[in-house]
């Protein structure tokens, strides 16, 4: 966007809305948006929740030539912003998640890709993505061949690598030690089933309590909240805030809901039960222990890459001992995440190869015309 704003050849229009992961109601979120967008001197107009029923209205007054979504998943956002409802102008994606380093989750049509072969994807005029590796998954697993896909790196990689640290417990010693410890929000049975949360938790709690020399801070994915709501959540919204009491009741911990890039940047050492989190940690450098829940949906070839660069265990306790050596003498993982970063991501710059591919795009279009 910034990009975009410097040329004259482009307008470009930023929207905060609101979401509801899943289709989970009430709509919300939309302030949080608004604020990272001020904060970041970015001009936007609003949609506020009370203004959801304008959604149509916004968008065909705009009448864009270009919709950038930053999700695939049309059950996240208002009816108006879905594939069917904008087939009218030209859809393009740049995907919230870097990479997906799995095989297709459970979804209505077994045939879909979900990370490559929604709706969103077979209507998008261009759908970005990071490297070679995925272009040639959706050249082999999409309806359309791939053909509206281009490799151009990632701009959420850049932006990590441009991170300034942020650690949130105040007043803490740069001598001690600091762990990042990330929960993802797939705790029931059915979707990756990569989430541990439920059987974590009173460990990680233990651990902390235990060695009052680290600091530990829990962030957790943003929908974790919503499935603690489910009836089938084996861990409720009551049960939640009584181990958060406990949890931050400890001089060494914190909780944080906030903007997650700073912290894990300020992180020692990372560890997590997320997809996205055990390769965001690698493009920072970060060593990483992955706690792997048994049954996961199965790596694809990028995930078989991706968990090289992490070391794998089961349990709290093993997470234990190989943090303990990696604290005392180092990651021997970590020329494994620089040649897997460099491969997956490339050098920086994604966003200027968008806007590049784009205006080369439109100028094919008008050649033809």
């Amino acid at each position: 966007m910034q990009i975009m704003r410097s040329r004259d050849d482009f307008d470009p229009i930023v929207v905060s809305i609101p979401h509801h992961y899943g289709g989970d109601a009430p709509p919300k979120g939309e302030g949080r948006v608004h604020r990272f967008l001020a904060d970041r001197d970015v001009p936007h107009l609003r949609l506020r929740k009370a203004e959801q029923g304008w959604a149509s209205e916004l968008i065909h007054s705009l009448d864009p030539d270009i919709v950038f979504r930053q999700s695939q998943w049309d059950a996240d956002v208002d009816p108006a912003f879905t594939a069917e409802n904008l087939a009218w102008t030209r859809l393009a994606l740049i995907p919230y998640e870097m990479i997906n380093p799995t095989r297709n989750v459970p979804w209505d049509e077994p045939a879909v890709d979900s990370a490559l072969d929604q709706h969103w994807h077979r209507a998008a005029w261009l759908v970005f993505c990071a490297n070679d590796d995925v272009l040639a998954i959706a050249r082999r697993q999409t309806v359309t061949g791939g053909r509206q896909y281009r490799a151009v790196g990632h701009p959420k990689a850049d932006a990590l690598r441009r991170t300034v640290p942020a650690w949130p417990l105040e007043g803490a010693a740069p001598s001690r030690r600091r762990i990042l410890w990330s929960a993802h929000h797939s705790i029931l049975d059915g979707w990756n089933d990569f989430g541990l949360f439920p059987s974590t938790s009173d460990e990680m709690l233990r651990w902390a309590r235990e060695e009052p020399g680290i600091d530990f801070v829990f962030a957790h994915h943003p929908y974790l909240a919503g499935v603690f709501r489910r009836p089938e959540s084996p861990v409720d919204s009551a049960s939640f805030s009584a181990w958060l009491e406990e949890w931050t009741r400890l001089p060494n911990t914190a909780y944080w809901r906030g903007e997650y890039a700073p912290v894990l940047a300020a992180a020692d050492l990372v560890v997590s039960d997320g997809p996205s989190m055990i390769t965001e940690s690698q493009v920072l450098s970060k060593p990483t222990i992955f706690l792997e829940r048994d049954g996961h949906v199965q790596f694809n070839s990028i995930g078989e890459m991706i968990i090289q660069g992490v070391h794998r265990v089961n349990d709290v306790a093993s997470a234990r001992i190989v943090a303990e050596s990696i604290l005392s003498d180092g990651d021997p993982l970590a020329e494994i995440q620089r040649q897997t970063t460099l491969r997956l991501f490339g050098e920086p710059g994604a966003a200027q190869r968008i806007v590049d591919v784009i205006v080369r795009e439109a100028a094919d279009e008008t050649a033809r015309i």
